[in-house]
């Protein structure tokens, strides 16, 4: 009876310990035969970066279409500019040396001035020499700094801008000392400068 009393009192925690067991050896087995997992070998997100080009046309990047007869006047001159670049340029002549001279006109000219200012200095580089003899109007441009000058009645004037002109010519070297002798006495000129234009060598 004893032996008896202490199977049946010793079987509960033996049962209890063979199941614990058996739990134990399942998880055991489970763990064995699940696959291991890397940190490396864990997916990783891709990103895709997609590119879009914006079409600003119409928009005030552009210019807007407002601003549409500014557009077209900056594309006139730029062709302006281009056909000058493309135009040939004349051989100089012997014995002429190339120059361009620069002058500031009075920016309060009328147009009837202007054009007889520019035939005026025309016909006294075609008298000195002068050949190829080309103006270009720049229009109104600030200055750099104020211009103060005195014309030949002894009035002073303040200039903040003017009408440029260049000229360009084919002339003797002693020709250049009268052009600028006649722009610095003109009370229509600000101020002017000649230079002489030297071939680039490639």
């Amino acid at each position: 009876m004893a032996y008896l009393a202490t199977t049946l009192a010793s079987s509960p925690s033996s049962s209890i310990r063979s199941s614990s067991s058996s739990f134990l050896s399942f998880i055991s087995a489970h763990r064995l035969l699940r696959p291991l997992t890397k940190t490396g070998d864990l997916p990783t997100r891709s990103f895709s970066v997609r590119s879009q080009t914006l079409d600003f046309s119409g928009s005030f990047f552009e210019g807007g279409r407002e601003d549409e007869g500014a557009d077209s006047s900056m594309g006139s001159s730029a062709a302006a500019v281009v056909a000058l670049e493309d135009k040939e340029e004349p051989q100089c002549p012997p014995g002429l040396r190339q120059y361009e001279t620069m002058a500031v006109l009075r920016p309060d000219m009328t147009e009837d001035e202007r054009l007889a200012f520019t035939q005026r200095y025309e016909e006294l580089l075609v008298a000195g020499g002068g050949m190829y003899v080309e103006v270009f109007n720049r229009g109104v441009i600030p200055l750099a700094y104020s211009i103060k000058k005195k014309n030949k009645a002894g009035e002073s004037n303040t200039y903040l801008d003017g009408i440029y002109l260049l000229f360009t010519y084919f002339t003797k070297p002693e020709s250049l000392s009268v052009l600028e002798f006649s722009l610095n006495a003109d009370d229509d000129v600000i101020r002017s400068s000649s230079f002489k234009i030297r071939k680039r060598k490639y």
